[in-house]
């Protein structure tokens, strides 16, 4: 695909000051600083790419991060589906650009972020990455018009100013997206016929690290496709319709197994993926090498494992 425009940060990040989300349920408060959350879902109706599970992926992640109890303070909701409850506006691009400036203008030591993107994800050919052949791209509903967002853009708003002592969770359910977020460290595992085994974090970039405790979680690797299911209750989510397969079983995960490290959560999802006969394969990984034992966390900045080279 032709190569999307740059995004201007600073005008995006002023924008964000005068942007506002809503608390979505009476909860215990964060002590430690504020939550604050995004979730963006896009269907894209009556186009030949059109979806069909990712305004639900939406509804699954918000139900289950309720169900948990997470003390939300703050959350925004972009979708392109009708009547969605609370939404706040569609997943255009400029939105999605000025929500995640918003997600993380002011963050400050304490605070947690948590973002879900569901939707198409495309690739264009790197012109300055050198570990990578490929950039990422998040396709927002006016793609067409607008062009998609690159994911060097999705790193320098998110991450780039990041302070340490923040702890942001990213979970993507999309096509090409093992690397979204540039990290520069991955879990590394080998496979099974049967399952998935044990791995550890390995750094992958020289560059691109930062301050904050980050985590992304990914529906697939980059050279991947996500795939959808029709009907969400066959991976036991307690819903109706189409879904993301990889969200499903991610949901299905964090609701069914207690205290599960962050490793188990990563293999469990992916074993659950295998089960229902998806080839795709959930991708872990973070601006620090994790300790893979460690309590898997929405809320806790990360333990780091010392053996991982930094």
């Amino acid at each position: 695909m032709e190569r999307p425009p740059r995004v201007d940060v600073e005008e995006f990040f002023q924008q964000a000051e005068v942007t506002r989300g809503f608390k979505p349920w009476e909860t215990r408060t964060h002590v430690s600083g504020t939550f604050r959350a995004l979730f963006i879902g896009i269907n894209y109706y009556g186009i030949s790419a059109e979806l069909s599970g990712c305004c639900n992926d939406v509804k699954q992640i918000i139900a289950t991060l309720q169900r948990k109890r997470i003390p939300i303070d703050e959350m925004s909701i972009l979708v392109d589906e009708r009547g969605f409850p609370g939404a706040n506006g569609l997943p255009t691009r400029d939105n999605i650009v000025r929500y995640m400036a918003w997600l993380v203008r002011g963050a400050k030591p304490g605070d947690v972020l948590f973002m879900q993107y569901s939707g198409h994800c495309t690739q264009t050919r790197a012109t300055s990455d050198t570990e990578e052949k490929f950039d990422q791209c998040l396709a927002p509903v006016d793609f067409a018009t607008e062009g998609c967002i690159l994911d060097n853009d999705v790193f320098g708003i998110l991450l780039s100013g990041l302070p340490q002592g923040v702890r942001l969770t990213v979970v993507f359910d999309c096509c090409h997206s093992g690397s979204m977020l540039d990290l520069p460290y991955t879990f590394v595992g080998s496979r099974s016929l049967r399952r998935s085994v044990a791995g550890h974090m390995q750094r992958i970039r020289k560059g691109n690290d930062c301050a904050g405790d980050v985590l992304m979680i990914s529906g697939c690797a980059d050279e991947q496709t996500s795939a959808d299911v029709s009907n969400a209750a066959t991976c036991g989510t307690c819903t109706s319709g189409a879904g993301g397969a990889a969200t499903q079983c991610l949901v299905h995960t964090l609701l069914k197994v207690g205290n599960m490290s962050y490793q188990d959560m990563l293999i469990a999802t992916r074993d659950m993926l295998r089960r229902k006969g998806f080839t795709q394969v959930p991708q872990l990984s973070a601006s620090k090498p994790i300790n893979l034992q460690q309590k898997f966390s929405l809320m806790t900045t990360f333990e780091v494992d010392p053996a991982v080279a930094t």
